[in-house]
């Protein structure tokens, strides 16, 4: 039915173009010509005739009306009495190619509204793209410090690290592998919000099947069925885009080694291979269950939680959107958990990215030798290793992600189950 109505919408709007081209042919046609020219309400011009007599006639071809008055064309003169025929065709072929041009705008415009409506996908990918690259962007230094201190070791404190990070790189030190960082979270915030969404939409359908209910009946999610939607989604997401991860590690760990992204990826690929682009892929996914799971988990309940606290306060019982405040606090707290949760794999997960790279050697065989491994000869306390920075990295930078991504389903109208 859409596309009958689209298809009738453009055949009457090519209708339109050429009346309008046929009435700017007449109405070129006629100007300059004898056509509905007007009266010129003056005496006629006296001029000698051949044989010397003074007769009263009409210059230049020009007529006489009933009244023996002179007729002046329209055109002005004339020597425009006929349109030149080159001129003419210039003309119409102006004209056509500019309605062309207008008419091709119109349908352009129509038919990109009509898709950006129904493009749903592609609206949440964006607004999670947007949430990933302004939240990791601000809160970049904290990022280098705690992937350092994940990687190395030691015992010093967040203020050691950065001051120590300003003397040797200055400010440019703070942002490194920033872009290599927002080239992997865009994508990674994108995926984990549009398939959070789905998963979602997914586990409503399959309880209304269960339940026997109609498919628009209102189905609440339990916080274990968001963990899980969620969980997977930051499963999706992490298997997409894992190799830009390593090499923003091998960016941040060392930035005079490599020139840039592309010089990254390279160097893995000359030093270890294909298989250096997914070291550590085993302990990513299965931390990325519990710290995705977690986050969405304690961020949508909290905020369900509230929002019908709000509204059963309000005056008149209407929806009452969460204030920006309370958001950044609920993604800020949802941030720590979903980080302290999967911590020990996230070490695990780096120490894993730069074996066998830059002269690090190859200790560990997999993600549980390398469990064993860390916890034997330093300790448990170095599974929690840049636990601190990390947390303060991700406190600030879930709830900056989560303001920007619930403004960005504003602007893009966007509703969540």
């Amino acid at each position: 039915m859409t596309t009958m109505t689209q298809s009738t919408k453009s055949q009457r709007g090519a209708r339109h173009l050429s009346t309008c081209l046929l009435l700017l042919l007449a109405l070129t046609h006629s100007v300059g010509s004898d056509a509905g020219a007007l009266p010129l309400g003056r005496k006629p011009t006296t001029m000698a005739t051949a044989s010397g007599n003074q007769d009263n006639v009409c210059l230049a071809n020009m007529k006489k009306n009933k009244f023996g008055q002179c007729k002046i064309p329209r055109g002005g003169s004339s020597a425009a009495a006929k349109a030149d025929p080159a001129t003419l065709s210039e003309s119409l072929k102006v004209l056509g190619v500019t309605g062309a041009i207008v008419y091709l705008k119109d349908q352009f415009a129509t038919g990109f509204a009509n898709w950006w409506a129904q493009a749903e996908t592609t609206r949440f990918l964006l607004a999670g793209a947007v949430a990933g690259i302004i939240s990791r962007t601000a809160v970049s230094p904290l990022e280098v410090v705690a992937t350092a201190q994940m990687v190395r070791g030691g015992n010093k404190g967040l203020i050691g690290e950065l001051s120590g990070l300003w003397n040797a790189e200055g400010l440019k030190g703070f942002f490194k592998g920033n872009g290599a960082n927002c080239l992997k979270v865009a994508p990674t915030r994108g995926v984990q919000f549009f398939a959070f969404e789905k998963f979602k939409l997914r586990l409503v359908a399959w309880k209304r099947q269960q339940m026997g209910l109609d498919e628009d009946a209102d189905v609440a999610l339990s916080p274990l069925e968001r963990l899980i939607a969620g969980g997977f989604a930051g499963m999706v997401a992490s298997s997409m885009v894992y190799p830009i991860e390593v090499v923003k590690t091998m960016l941040t760990m060392y930035p005079g080694k490599y020139a840039g992204i592309g010089a990254a990826f390279r160097g893995v690929l000359a030093e270890v291979g294909p298989r250096g682009l997914y070291a550590g892929l085993t302990p990513t996914l299965i931390a990325m269950f519990p710290y995705v799971g977690v986050e969405f988990m304690i961020y949508e309940t909290a905020k369900i939680a509230i929002e019908a606290f709000l509204k059963e306060n309000s005056e008149d019982g209407a929806f009452v959107a969460l204030p920006v405040v309370i958001s950044l606090c609920l993604g800020a707290l949802a941030g720590a958990a979903a980080q302290t949760s999967a911590h020990p794999l996230d070490v695990v997960r780096k120490r894993l990215q730069v074996q066998g790279i830059n002269g690090n050697p190859v200790i560990y065989k997999n993600t549980l030798d390398c469990f064993a491994g860390v916890a034997s000869k330093e300790g448990l306390t170095a599974l929690y290793k840049g636990l601190g920075p990390a947390c303060v990295a991700t406190i600030p930078g879930t709830g900056i992600a989560y303001i920007t991504y619930e403004f960005m389903k504003q602007v893009l109208n966007l509703n969540s189950v």
